[in-house]
Protein backbone atom coordinates (compact mmCIF):
# COMPACT_ATOMS: atom_id res chain seq x y z
CA UNK A 1 0.00 0.00 0.00
CA UNK A 2 1.40 3.39 -1.03
CA UNK A 3 0.80 6.33 1.27
CA UNK A 4 -0.33 9.64 -0.19
CA UNK A 5 1.57 12.73 1.03
CA UNK A 6 -0.60 15.49 2.56
CA UNK A 7 0.50 17.96 -0.13
CA UNK A 8 -0.94 15.69 -2.82
CA UNK A 9 -4.25 15.49 -0.92
CA UNK A 10 -4.31 19.30 -0.86
CA UNK A 11 -3.58 19.44 -4.60
CA UNK A 12 -6.47 17.06 -5.28
CA UNK A 13 -8.69 19.17 -3.05
CA UNK A 14 -7.64 22.27 -5.02
CA UNK A 15 -8.48 20.58 -8.32
CA UNK A 16 -11.84 19.50 -6.88
CA UNK A 17 -12.54 23.09 -5.83
CA UNK A 18 -11.63 24.45 -9.27
CA UNK A 19 -13.62 21.73 -10.99
CA UNK A 20 -16.68 22.33 -8.84
CA UNK A 21 -16.79 26.15 -8.81
CA UNK A 22 -14.85 27.23 -11.92
CA UNK A 23 -14.96 24.65 -14.74
CA UNK A 24 -16.87 22.53 -15.62
CA UNK A 25 -18.70 23.63 -12.50
CA UNK A 26 -21.92 22.31 -11.04
CA UNK A 27 -25.58 22.89 -11.80
CA UNK A 28 -28.84 22.65 -9.92
CA UNK A 29 -32.34 22.32 -11.37
CA UNK A 30 -30.92 22.25 -14.89
CA UNK A 31 -31.01 18.55 -15.68
CA UNK A 32 -32.03 15.49 -13.64
CA UNK A 33 -32.28 17.38 -10.35
CA UNK A 34 -35.54 18.71 -11.82
CA UNK A 35 -36.80 15.15 -11.29
CA UNK A 36 -35.13 14.24 -8.00
CA UNK A 37 -35.61 17.49 -6.04
CA UNK A 38 -39.45 17.46 -6.20
CA UNK A 39 -39.39 13.80 -5.14
CA UNK A 40 -37.17 14.61 -2.17
CA UNK A 41 -39.46 17.51 -1.25
CA UNK A 42 -42.46 15.17 -1.34
CA UNK A 43 -40.65 12.62 0.85
CA UNK A 44 -40.38 15.29 3.54
CA UNK A 45 -43.88 16.71 2.95
CA UNK A 46 -46.26 14.09 1.48
CA UNK A 47 -48.95 16.73 0.86
CA UNK A 48 -46.92 18.22 -2.01
CA UNK A 49 -47.31 17.31 -5.69
CA UNK A 50 -50.31 15.04 -5.13
CA UNK A 51 -51.50 15.74 -8.70
CA UNK A 52 -48.13 15.57 -10.45
CA UNK A 53 -47.88 12.22 -12.26
CA UNK A 54 -44.09 12.29 -12.36
CA UNK A 55 -43.41 13.10 -8.72
CA UNK A 56 -45.80 10.51 -7.29
CA UNK A 57 -43.92 7.78 -9.20
CA UNK A 58 -40.64 7.66 -7.32
CA UNK A 59 -38.00 5.48 -8.97
CA UNK A 60 -35.69 5.48 -5.95
CA UNK A 61 -36.68 2.05 -4.63
CA UNK A 62 -33.27 0.48 -5.33
CA UNK A 63 -31.09 3.29 -4.02
CA UNK A 64 -30.32 4.92 -0.69
CA UNK A 65 -29.77 8.26 -2.41
CA UNK A 66 -33.04 9.73 -1.12
CA UNK A 67 -32.52 8.56 2.47
CA UNK A 68 -28.97 9.94 2.51
CA UNK A 69 -29.97 13.26 0.94
CA UNK A 70 -32.93 13.88 3.25
CA UNK A 71 -31.07 12.61 6.31
CA UNK A 72 -28.03 14.79 5.63
CA UNK A 73 -30.24 17.82 5.07
CA UNK A 74 -31.88 17.27 8.46
CA UNK A 75 -28.53 16.58 10.12
CA UNK A 76 -26.99 19.81 8.83
CA UNK A 77 -30.25 21.80 9.16
CA UNK A 78 -29.55 23.31 5.76
CA UNK A 79 -31.44 23.92 2.56
CA UNK A 80 -31.76 20.93 0.26
CA UNK A 81 -29.57 22.57 -2.37
CA UNK A 82 -26.80 23.12 0.20
CA UNK A 83 -26.98 19.59 1.54
CA UNK A 84 -26.89 18.06 -1.93
CA UNK A 85 -24.05 20.39 -2.90
CA UNK A 86 -21.88 19.30 0.02
CA UNK A 87 -22.46 15.64 -0.77
CA UNK A 88 -21.77 16.31 -4.45
CA UNK A 89 -18.47 18.05 -3.68
CA UNK A 90 -17.38 15.11 -1.52
CA UNK A 91 -18.34 12.63 -4.25
CA UNK A 92 -16.29 14.57 -6.82
CA UNK A 93 -13.31 14.59 -4.46
CA UNK A 94 -13.62 10.82 -4.12
CA UNK A 95 -13.72 10.59 -7.92
CA UNK A 96 -10.46 12.52 -8.29
CA UNK A 97 -8.80 10.47 -5.55
CA UNK A 98 -9.76 7.34 -7.46
CA UNK A 99 -8.39 8.78 -10.73
CA UNK A 100 -5.17 9.71 -8.90
CA UNK A 101 -4.77 6.17 -7.55
CA UNK A 102 -5.37 4.66 -11.01
CA UNK A 103 -2.75 6.97 -12.54
CA UNK A 104 -0.29 6.12 -9.79
CA UNK A 105 -0.84 2.42 -10.45
CA UNK A 106 0.27 3.14 -14.03
CA UNK A 107 3.74 3.88 -12.68
CA UNK A 108 3.50 7.65 -12.25
CA UNK A 109 4.84 9.58 -9.29
CA UNK A 110 2.45 11.38 -6.97
CA UNK A 111 2.34 14.85 -8.57
CA UNK A 112 2.11 13.63 -12.19
CA UNK A 113 -0.66 11.28 -11.08
CA UNK A 114 -2.44 14.19 -9.41
CA UNK A 115 -2.03 16.13 -12.67
CA UNK A 116 -3.87 13.33 -14.48
CA UNK A 117 -6.70 13.67 -11.97
CA UNK A 118 -6.78 17.41 -12.61
CA UNK A 119 -7.03 16.96 -16.38
CA UNK A 120 -9.80 14.40 -15.93
CA UNK A 121 -11.62 16.88 -13.68
CA UNK A 122 -12.16 19.07 -16.74
CA UNK A 123 -14.93 16.59 -17.57
CA UNK A 124 -16.54 16.05 -20.92
CA UNK A 125 -19.47 14.40 -22.67
CA UNK A 126 -19.58 10.70 -23.45
CA UNK A 127 -21.03 10.87 -26.96
CA UNK A 128 -23.88 8.49 -27.67
CA UNK A 129 -25.13 7.49 -24.21
CA UNK A 130 -25.05 11.20 -23.22
CA UNK A 131 -23.46 10.85 -19.81
CA UNK A 132 -20.68 12.97 -18.37
CA UNK A 133 -17.16 12.14 -17.26
CA UNK A 134 -17.80 14.50 -14.34
CA UNK A 135 -21.46 14.85 -13.46
CA UNK A 136 -22.56 18.45 -13.01
CA UNK A 137 -25.61 17.77 -10.84
CA UNK A 138 -26.06 16.13 -7.41
CA UNK A 139 -27.88 13.03 -8.64
CA UNK A 140 -27.43 9.34 -7.77
CA UNK A 141 -25.10 8.70 -10.70
CA UNK A 142 -22.78 11.52 -9.58
CA UNK A 143 -22.73 10.17 -6.04
CA UNK A 144 -22.02 6.60 -7.23
CA UNK A 145 -19.36 7.31 -9.85
CA UNK A 146 -16.91 8.62 -7.25
CA UNK A 147 -16.97 5.47 -5.08
CA UNK A 148 -16.93 3.21 -8.16
CA UNK A 149 -13.78 4.85 -9.57
CA UNK A 150 -12.28 4.99 -6.09
CA UNK A 151 -12.91 1.25 -5.84
CA UNK A 152 -10.97 0.70 -9.07
CA UNK A 153 -8.08 2.75 -7.69
CA UNK A 154 -8.08 0.84 -4.41
CA UNK A 155 -8.15 -2.49 -6.21
CA UNK A 156 -5.27 -1.32 -8.42
CA UNK A 157 -3.24 -0.89 -5.23
CA UNK A 158 -4.20 -4.34 -3.92
CA UNK A 159 -6.57 -2.97 -1.26
CA UNK A 160 -9.47 -5.27 -2.00
CA UNK A 161 -11.41 -4.92 1.26
CA UNK A 162 -11.54 -1.14 0.88
CA UNK A 163 -12.32 -1.53 -2.83
CA UNK A 164 -15.27 -3.75 -1.96
CA UNK A 165 -16.57 -1.21 0.56
CA UNK A 166 -16.34 1.57 -2.04
CA UNK A 167 -18.06 -0.60 -4.63
CA UNK A 168 -20.81 -1.43 -2.17
CA UNK A 169 -21.37 2.29 -1.55
CA UNK A 170 -21.63 2.83 -5.32
CA UNK A 171 -24.10 -0.04 -5.60
CA UNK A 172 -26.25 1.38 -2.81
CA UNK A 173 -26.33 4.79 -4.49
CA UNK A 174 -26.80 3.88 -8.17
CA UNK A 175 -26.56 0.20 -8.93
CA UNK A 176 -26.12 0.36 -12.70
CA UNK A 177 -23.08 2.65 -12.35
CA UNK A 178 -21.33 0.02 -10.23
CA UNK A 179 -22.05 -2.97 -12.50
CA UNK A 180 -18.84 -2.73 -14.62
CA UNK A 181 -16.73 -2.44 -11.46
CA UNK A 182 -18.29 -5.50 -9.85
CA UNK A 183 -18.05 -7.61 -13.01
CA UNK A 184 -14.31 -6.98 -13.35
CA UNK A 185 -13.49 -7.16 -9.63
CA UNK A 186 -15.47 -10.38 -9.23
CA UNK A 187 -13.77 -11.94 -12.25
CA UNK A 188 -10.34 -10.95 -10.95
CA UNK A 189 -10.91 -12.32 -7.46
CA UNK A 190 -12.31 -15.60 -8.77
CA UNK A 191 -9.60 -16.04 -11.40
CA UNK A 192 -6.59 -15.04 -9.30
CA UNK A 193 -4.35 -17.95 -8.17
CA UNK A 194 -4.87 -19.03 -4.60
CA UNK A 195 -1.46 -17.89 -3.38
CA UNK A 196 -1.64 -14.38 -4.85
CA UNK A 197 -4.53 -13.09 -2.70
CA UNK A 198 -5.20 -13.83 0.95
CA UNK A 199 -8.54 -15.46 1.79
CA UNK A 200 -9.63 -12.32 3.61
CA UNK A 201 -8.92 -10.07 0.63
CA UNK A 202 -10.79 -12.47 -1.61
CA UNK A 203 -13.80 -12.73 0.72
CA UNK A 204 -14.35 -9.18 2.00
CA UNK A 205 -15.45 -7.62 -1.29
CA UNK A 206 -18.13 -10.29 -1.77
CA UNK A 207 -19.33 -9.74 1.81
CA UNK A 208 -19.62 -6.02 1.07
CA UNK A 209 -21.53 -6.76 -2.13
CA UNK A 210 -23.91 -9.14 -0.33
CA UNK A 211 -24.48 -6.65 2.48
CA UNK A 212 -25.38 -3.86 0.05
CA UNK A 213 -27.77 -6.09 -1.88
CA UNK A 214 -29.41 -7.33 1.32
CA UNK A 215 -29.84 -3.81 2.66
CA UNK A 216 -31.47 -2.67 -0.58
CA UNK A 217 -33.77 -5.70 -0.56
CA UNK A 218 -34.86 -5.07 3.02
CA UNK A 219 -35.43 -1.35 2.47
CA UNK A 220 -37.26 -1.67 -0.87
CA UNK A 221 -40.75 -2.43 0.54
CA UNK A 222 -40.52 0.68 2.74
CA UNK A 223 -39.83 3.09 -0.10
CA UNK A 224 -42.06 6.16 0.00
CA UNK A 225 -43.84 7.63 -3.00
CA UNK A 226 -44.21 4.49 -5.09
CA UNK A 227 -47.54 4.57 -6.93
CA UNK A 228 -46.44 2.38 -9.85
CA UNK A 229 -43.83 -0.40 -9.71
CA UNK A 230 -40.87 -0.17 -12.06
CA UNK A 231 -41.14 -2.35 -15.14
CA UNK A 232 -38.10 -4.63 -15.03
CA UNK A 233 -38.83 -7.88 -16.84
CA UNK A 234 -41.48 -6.68 -19.29
CA UNK A 235 -41.06 -6.01 -22.99
CA UNK A 236 -41.57 -2.81 -24.93
CA UNK A 237 -44.71 -2.52 -27.01
CA UNK A 238 -44.78 -0.36 -30.14
CA UNK A 239 -46.22 2.73 -28.42
CA UNK A 240 -43.75 2.59 -25.51
CA UNK A 241 -40.81 2.10 -27.84
CA UNK A 242 -41.95 5.00 -30.03
CA UNK A 243 -42.12 7.32 -27.01
CA UNK A 244 -38.73 6.11 -25.79
CA UNK A 245 -37.19 6.82 -29.19
CA UNK A 246 -38.73 10.29 -29.08
CA UNK A 247 -37.69 11.12 -25.54
CA UNK A 248 -34.53 9.01 -24.97
CA UNK A 249 -32.90 8.42 -28.38
CA UNK A 250 -29.47 8.05 -26.75
CA UNK A 251 -30.48 4.60 -25.48
CA UNK A 252 -30.92 3.22 -29.00
CA UNK A 253 -27.69 2.37 -30.83
CA UNK A 254 -29.41 2.43 -34.21
CA UNK A 255 -30.17 6.14 -33.73
CA UNK A 256 -26.55 7.13 -33.11
CA UNK A 257 -24.43 9.06 -35.55
CA UNK A 258 -21.93 6.83 -37.36
CA UNK A 259 -19.17 9.18 -36.22
CA UNK A 260 -19.61 7.98 -32.63
CA UNK A 261 -18.60 4.42 -33.53
CA UNK A 262 -15.45 5.64 -35.26
CA UNK A 263 -14.60 7.85 -32.30
CA UNK A 264 -14.84 4.95 -29.87
CA UNK A 265 -12.82 2.81 -32.27
CA UNK A 266 -10.08 5.46 -32.23
CA UNK A 267 -10.23 5.59 -28.42
CA UNK A 268 -9.87 1.83 -28.24
CA UNK A 269 -6.86 1.90 -30.59
CA UNK A 270 -5.21 4.74 -28.68
CA UNK A 271 -5.86 3.09 -25.32
CA UNK A 272 -4.50 -0.23 -26.59
CA UNK A 273 -1.32 1.40 -27.93
CA UNK A 274 -0.69 3.29 -24.69
CA UNK A 275 -1.48 0.20 -22.62
CA UNK A 276 1.05 -1.86 -24.57
CA UNK A 277 3.78 0.68 -23.89
CA UNK A 278 2.92 1.05 -20.20
CA UNK A 279 1.89 -2.50 -19.29
CA UNK A 280 5.14 -3.40 -17.53
CA UNK A 281 4.84 -0.36 -15.26
CA UNK A 282 1.21 -1.01 -14.35
CA UNK A 283 0.09 -3.16 -11.43
CA UNK A 284 -1.34 -6.52 -12.43
CA UNK A 285 -4.70 -5.55 -10.90
CA UNK A 286 -4.89 -2.42 -13.01
CA UNK A 287 -3.91 -4.36 -16.14
CA UNK A 288 -6.85 -6.67 -15.52
CA UNK A 289 -9.23 -3.77 -14.92
CA UNK A 290 -8.01 -1.83 -17.96
CA UNK A 291 -8.46 -4.74 -20.34
CA UNK A 292 -11.74 -5.86 -18.77
CA UNK A 293 -13.38 -2.44 -18.69
CA UNK A 294 -12.32 -1.66 -22.26
CA UNK A 295 -13.82 -4.88 -23.59
CA UNK A 296 -16.97 -4.44 -21.49
CA UNK A 297 -17.42 -1.02 -23.04
CA UNK A 298 -17.06 -2.38 -26.57
CA UNK A 299 -19.37 -5.33 -25.83
CA UNK A 300 -22.04 -2.97 -24.50
CA UNK A 301 -22.78 -1.90 -28.09
CA UNK A 302 -23.94 -5.27 -29.48
CA UNK A 303 -25.43 -6.31 -26.12
CA UNK A 304 -27.60 -3.19 -25.89
CA UNK A 305 -28.64 -3.51 -29.54
CA UNK A 306 -29.62 -7.15 -29.11
CA UNK A 307 -31.50 -6.74 -25.82
CA UNK A 308 -33.28 -3.49 -26.63
CA UNK A 309 -33.71 -3.06 -30.36
CA UNK A 310 -34.23 -6.76 -31.09
CA UNK A 311 -35.61 -8.38 -27.92
CA UNK A 312 -37.38 -5.23 -26.61
CA UNK A 313 -36.34 -5.85 -23.00
CA UNK A 314 -37.68 -2.93 -20.92
CA UNK A 315 -34.94 -3.23 -18.28
CA UNK A 316 -32.37 -1.95 -20.78
CA UNK A 317 -34.07 1.47 -20.75
CA UNK A 318 -33.18 1.69 -17.06
CA UNK A 319 -29.90 -0.24 -17.02
CA UNK A 320 -28.46 1.50 -20.09
CA UNK A 321 -25.34 -0.69 -20.50
CA UNK A 322 -24.02 1.77 -23.10
CA UNK A 323 -22.98 4.00 -20.21
CA UNK A 324 -20.02 1.67 -19.64
CA UNK A 325 -18.42 3.48 -22.60
CA UNK A 326 -17.53 6.10 -20.00
CA UNK A 327 -14.84 3.75 -18.69
CA UNK A 328 -13.30 3.37 -22.16
CA UNK A 329 -13.12 7.15 -22.46
CA UNK A 330 -11.71 7.41 -18.94
CA UNK A 331 -9.02 4.82 -19.66
CA UNK A 332 -8.11 6.52 -22.93
CA UNK A 333 -7.57 9.80 -21.11
CA UNK A 334 -5.50 8.30 -18.29
CA UNK A 335 -3.41 5.93 -20.42
CA UNK A 336 -2.65 8.71 -22.92
CA UNK A 337 -1.68 11.10 -20.11
CA UNK A 338 0.50 8.48 -18.45
CA UNK A 339 2.24 7.79 -21.74
CA UNK A 340 2.74 11.53 -22.27
CA UNK A 341 4.41 11.76 -18.86
CA UNK A 342 6.56 8.74 -19.72
CA UNK A 343 7.69 10.23 -23.04
CA UNK A 344 8.36 13.65 -21.54
CA UNK A 345 10.14 12.60 -18.35
CA UNK A 346 12.04 9.44 -19.24
CA UNK A 347 12.55 9.66 -22.99
CA UNK A 348 12.82 13.44 -23.48
CA UNK A 349 10.42 13.19 -26.42
CA UNK A 350 8.65 16.53 -26.24
CA UNK A 351 6.79 16.12 -29.54
CA UNK A 352 5.46 12.68 -28.68
CA UNK A 353 4.51 13.80 -25.18
CA UNK A 354 2.65 16.81 -26.56
CA UNK A 355 0.67 14.74 -29.07
CA UNK A 356 -0.32 12.14 -26.49
CA UNK A 357 -1.28 14.82 -24.00
CA UNK A 358 -3.32 16.48 -26.75
CA UNK A 359 -5.07 13.18 -27.49
CA UNK A 360 -5.94 12.77 -23.82
CA UNK A 361 -7.30 16.28 -23.43
CA UNK A 362 -9.22 16.05 -26.71
CA UNK A 363 -10.84 12.80 -25.54
CA UNK A 364 -12.37 14.82 -22.71
CA UNK A 365 -13.08 18.16 -24.38
CA UNK A 366 -14.23 17.09 -27.86
CA UNK A 367 -13.65 13.58 -29.17
CA UNK A 368 -14.14 14.74 -32.77
CA UNK A 369 -10.54 15.95 -32.64
CA UNK A 370 -9.40 12.32 -32.36
CA UNK A 371 -9.74 11.85 -36.13
CA UNK A 372 -6.64 14.02 -36.55
CA UNK A 373 -4.81 13.53 -33.26
CA UNK A 374 -4.91 9.72 -33.02
CA UNK A 375 -2.75 9.01 -36.11
CA UNK A 376 -0.33 11.78 -35.10
CA UNK A 377 0.06 10.42 -31.57
CA UNK A 378 0.32 6.80 -32.71
CA UNK A 379 3.02 7.74 -35.19
CA UNK A 380 5.10 9.23 -32.38
CA UNK A 381 5.60 5.74 -30.94
CA UNK A 382 7.79 4.80 -33.92
CA UNK A 383 10.87 6.17 -35.63
CA UNK A 384 10.92 9.20 -37.92
CA UNK A 385 9.44 7.53 -41.03
CA UNK A 386 6.48 6.31 -38.98
CA UNK A 387 6.16 9.69 -37.31
CA UNK A 388 6.08 11.40 -40.66
CA UNK A 389 3.42 8.96 -41.86
CA UNK A 390 1.36 9.65 -38.75
CA UNK A 391 1.53 13.40 -39.27
CA UNK A 392 0.63 12.98 -42.95
CA UNK A 393 -2.34 10.80 -42.04
CA UNK A 394 -3.49 13.37 -39.46
CA UNK A 395 -3.30 16.15 -42.06
CA UNK A 396 -5.16 13.98 -44.58
CA UNK A 397 -7.84 13.22 -42.02
CA UNK A 398 -8.34 16.91 -41.32
CA UNK A 399 -8.43 17.69 -45.04
CA UNK A 400 -10.93 14.93 -45.88
CA UNK A 401 -13.35 16.16 -43.15
CA UNK A 402 -14.75 12.80 -42.01
CA UNK A 403 -18.49 13.00 -41.23
CA UNK A 404 -18.37 16.70 -42.05
CA UNK A 405 -15.98 17.49 -39.18
CA UNK A 406 -13.98 20.57 -40.16
CA UNK A 407 -11.10 21.39 -37.82
CA UNK A 408 -10.34 24.86 -39.16
CA UNK A 409 -13.77 26.36 -38.52
CA UNK A 410 -15.25 27.51 -35.22
CA UNK A 411 -15.76 26.12 -32.65
CA UNK A 412 -13.47 23.14 -33.38
CA UNK A 413 -10.63 25.47 -34.37
CA UNK A 414 -10.67 27.10 -30.93
CA UNK A 415 -10.90 23.75 -29.18
CA UNK A 416 -7.98 22.39 -31.18
CA UNK A 417 -5.88 25.42 -30.24
CA UNK A 418 -6.82 25.02 -26.57
CA UNK A 419 -5.96 21.32 -26.65
CA UNK A 420 -2.56 21.93 -28.27
CA UNK A 421 -1.74 24.78 -25.86
CA UNK A 422 -2.58 22.71 -22.79
CA UNK A 423 -0.70 19.70 -24.11
CA UNK A 424 2.49 21.74 -24.61
CA UNK A 425 2.16 23.27 -21.14
CA UNK A 426 1.59 19.88 -19.54
CA UNK A 427 4.43 18.15 -21.40
CA UNK A 428 6.82 20.97 -20.54
CA UNK A 429 5.81 20.97 -16.87
CA UNK A 430 6.23 17.18 -16.70
CA UNK A 431 9.74 17.44 -18.13
CA UNK A 432 10.59 20.20 -15.65
CA UNK A 433 9.26 18.07 -12.78
CA UNK A 434 11.62 15.26 -13.77
CA UNK A 435 14.63 17.59 -13.76
CA UNK A 436 13.92 20.04 -10.92
CA UNK A 437 12.35 20.05 -7.49
CA UNK A 438 10.36 23.11 -8.50
CA UNK A 439 8.89 21.18 -11.40
CA UNK A 440 6.08 19.88 -9.19
CA UNK A 441 4.80 23.42 -8.79
CA UNK A 442 4.95 23.82 -12.57
CA UNK A 443 2.78 20.71 -13.03
CA UNK A 444 0.20 22.04 -10.58
CA UNK A 445 0.16 25.48 -12.23
CA UNK A 446 -0.11 23.99 -15.73
CA UNK A 447 -3.10 21.85 -14.76
CA UNK A 448 -4.65 24.63 -12.67
CA UNK A 449 -4.50 26.99 -15.65
CA UNK A 450 -6.53 24.50 -17.69
CA UNK A 451 -9.62 25.27 -15.60
CA UNK A 452 -9.46 28.84 -16.92
CA UNK A 453 -8.05 28.26 -20.41
CA UNK A 454 -10.75 25.79 -21.49
CA UNK A 455 -13.75 28.07 -20.77
CA UNK A 456 -11.70 31.14 -21.73
CA UNK A 457 -12.62 33.12 -18.63
CA UNK A 458 -13.03 33.04 -14.87
CA UNK A 459 -16.59 32.02 -14.01
CA UNK A 460 -16.77 31.19 -10.32
CA UNK A 461 -20.31 30.20 -9.37
CA UNK A 462 -21.28 29.38 -5.81
CA UNK A 463 -24.81 28.38 -6.83
CA UNK A 464 -25.47 25.99 -9.67
CA UNK A 465 -28.95 27.31 -10.41
CA UNK A 466 -29.20 29.74 -13.36
CA UNK A 467 -30.27 33.24 -12.35
CA UNK A 468 -33.81 34.02 -13.48
CA UNK A 469 -35.32 36.59 -11.15
CA UNK A 470 -38.64 36.78 -13.00
CA UNK A 471 -39.11 33.02 -12.67
CA UNK A 472 -38.12 33.21 -8.99
CA UNK A 473 -40.79 35.88 -8.38
CA UNK A 474 -43.36 33.74 -10.23
CA UNK A 475 -42.43 30.69 -8.15
CA UNK A 476 -42.72 32.63 -4.88
CA UNK A 477 -46.15 33.91 -5.90
CA UNK A 478 -47.39 30.44 -6.84
CA UNK A 479 -46.10 28.92 -3.61
CA UNK A 480 -47.68 31.60 -1.45
CA UNK A 481 -50.87 32.55 -3.32
CA UNK A 482 -52.24 29.39 -4.97
CA UNK A 483 -53.76 26.22 -3.64
CA UNK A 484 -51.28 23.50 -2.78
CA UNK A 485 -52.96 21.11 -5.24
CA UNK A 486 -53.05 23.57 -8.13
CA UNK A 487 -51.79 22.26 -11.48
CA UNK A 488 -49.75 24.47 -13.82
CA UNK A 489 -48.76 24.18 -17.46
CA UNK A 490 -46.24 26.08 -19.59
CA UNK A 491 -47.88 25.48 -22.99
CA UNK A 492 -45.59 27.68 -25.11
CA UNK A 493 -42.35 26.65 -23.44
CA UNK A 494 -39.93 24.87 -25.84
CA UNK A 495 -38.64 21.41 -25.01
CA UNK A 496 -35.17 22.81 -24.38
CA UNK A 497 -36.42 25.23 -21.69
CA UNK A 498 -35.65 24.44 -18.06
CA UNK A 499 -38.26 26.90 -16.76
CA UNK A 500 -41.10 24.43 -16.09
CA UNK A 501 -38.88 22.09 -14.08
CA UNK A 502 -37.35 24.93 -12.07
CA UNK A 503 -40.83 26.27 -11.36
CA UNK A 504 -42.04 22.84 -10.17
CA UNK A 505 -39.22 22.53 -7.64
CA UNK A 506 -39.22 26.14 -6.43
CA UNK A 507 -42.97 26.74 -6.37
CA UNK A 508 -43.72 23.26 -5.00
CA UNK A 509 -46.64 23.01 -7.41
CA UNK A 510 -47.61 20.24 -9.80
CA UNK A 511 -47.15 20.43 -13.56
CA UNK A 512 -49.61 18.86 -15.95
CA UNK A 513 -46.72 17.76 -18.14
CA UNK A 514 -43.34 18.94 -19.41
CA UNK A 515 -40.52 17.60 -21.55
CA UNK A 516 -38.15 16.80 -18.67
CA UNK A 517 -40.62 14.56 -16.85
CA UNK A 518 -40.75 12.42 -19.98
CA UNK A 519 -37.44 10.92 -18.95
CA UNK A 520 -39.37 8.80 -16.45
CA UNK A 521 -40.99 6.80 -19.25
CA UNK A 522 -37.88 4.58 -19.09
CA UNK A 523 -39.08 3.26 -15.73
CA UNK A 524 -42.87 3.01 -15.90
CA UNK A 525 -45.09 1.59 -18.62
CA UNK A 526 -48.32 3.28 -17.47
CA UNK A 527 -46.59 6.61 -17.00
CA UNK A 528 -45.22 6.33 -20.54
CA UNK A 529 -48.77 6.10 -21.88
CA UNK A 530 -49.97 8.97 -19.68
CA UNK A 531 -47.03 11.22 -20.56
CA UNK A 532 -47.49 10.49 -24.25
CA UNK A 533 -51.17 11.42 -24.12
CA UNK A 534 -50.55 14.64 -22.20
CA UNK A 535 -47.59 15.63 -24.36
CA UNK A 536 -49.59 15.22 -27.56
CA UNK A 537 -52.55 17.02 -26.04
CA UNK A 538 -50.75 20.03 -24.58
CA UNK A 539 -47.24 20.52 -25.93
CA UNK A 540 -46.64 18.64 -29.18
CA UNK A 541 -48.21 21.43 -31.24
CA UNK A 542 -47.80 25.22 -30.90
CA UNK A 543 -50.16 26.64 -28.29
CA UNK A 544 -53.50 28.02 -29.45
CA UNK A 545 -56.32 29.43 -27.26
CA UNK A 546 -58.66 26.77 -28.66
CA UNK A 547 -56.83 24.26 -26.44
CA UNK A 548 -58.04 25.95 -23.26
CA UNK A 549 -61.32 24.06 -23.05
CA UNK A 550 -59.58 20.68 -23.24
CA UNK A 551 -56.90 21.74 -20.77
CA UNK A 552 -59.52 22.97 -18.30
CA UNK A 553 -61.38 19.67 -18.58
CA UNK A 554 -58.12 17.77 -18.12
CA UNK A 555 -57.51 19.44 -14.76
CA UNK A 556 -55.14 22.31 -15.54
CA UNK A 557 -55.72 25.24 -13.16
CA UNK A 558 -53.17 27.77 -14.46
CA UNK A 559 -51.26 28.28 -17.68
CA UNK A 560 -48.03 30.29 -17.88
CA UNK A 561 -47.31 31.99 -21.21
CA UNK A 562 -44.07 33.67 -22.24
CA UNK A 563 -44.59 34.65 -25.86
CA UNK A 564 -45.20 38.28 -26.79
CA UNK A 565 -48.35 37.41 -28.70
CA UNK A 566 -51.79 38.27 -27.34
CA UNK A 567 -52.94 35.87 -24.68
CA UNK A 568 -56.30 34.15 -24.25
CA UNK A 569 -59.44 36.06 -23.36
CA UNK A 570 -58.98 35.40 -19.67
CA UNK A 571 -58.12 37.72 -16.79
CA UNK A 572 -54.46 37.78 -15.76
CA UNK A 573 -53.78 36.14 -12.42
CA UNK A 574 -50.17 37.33 -12.16
CA UNK A 575 -47.31 38.71 -14.24
CA UNK A 576 -43.56 38.61 -13.68
CA UNK A 577 -41.44 39.97 -16.46
CA UNK A 578 -42.22 37.94 -19.59
CA UNK A 579 -44.28 35.38 -17.63
CA UNK A 580 -48.07 35.85 -17.71
CA UNK A 581 -50.25 33.56 -15.60
CA UNK A 582 -53.90 32.90 -16.54
CA UNK A 583 -56.34 31.04 -14.34
CA UNK A 584 -58.53 28.52 -16.15
CA UNK A 585 -60.83 27.62 -13.28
Amino acid sequence: MTKTPPRVCLVLLLFTFLSYFQYPGHTYLVSDTQIYVPMLERFENPTLFARDPMVIRAHTTWTFFDEIAVGFRKLTRSQLETALGLLHFFARWCLLIGIFMIARAMGLEDLPAAACAGIYALGGLVQGPSVLLVEYEPVPRAFALGPAVLGIGLAAEHRFAAAGAAGAAALALHGTTSVPFWIILGAFLLAAPSGSITPGNRLWPFLSLGSALLALKIAAPWQLGVSEPQTLLGRLDADWEGLARLRSPYVFVDLWSRAYFWQYGLMFIAAAAAYWRLRKRMSKELRFFAVGLAFLAVLSLPVSYLLLEKWKWALVLQWQPLRSLLFLQMLTILLALALAMELSCRRADSAGASFWAALAIASAIDSRLLFALTPAAAGCLGRWPIRAAGIALAVASAWLRPFGITLWTAPLRRELCVVLLLSVLLAGAAALHFRSRLGGLGVVLAVGSAFFIVPGRAQFRWSGEPINRDLAVLSDWARGSTDGNAVFLFPDSPASSIDPGVFRARAERALYTDWKSGGQINFFRDFARLWGERWRQALAEPFHPEQLVRLRQAGVDYIVLQSAEAGPALPLAFTSGAYRVYRLK
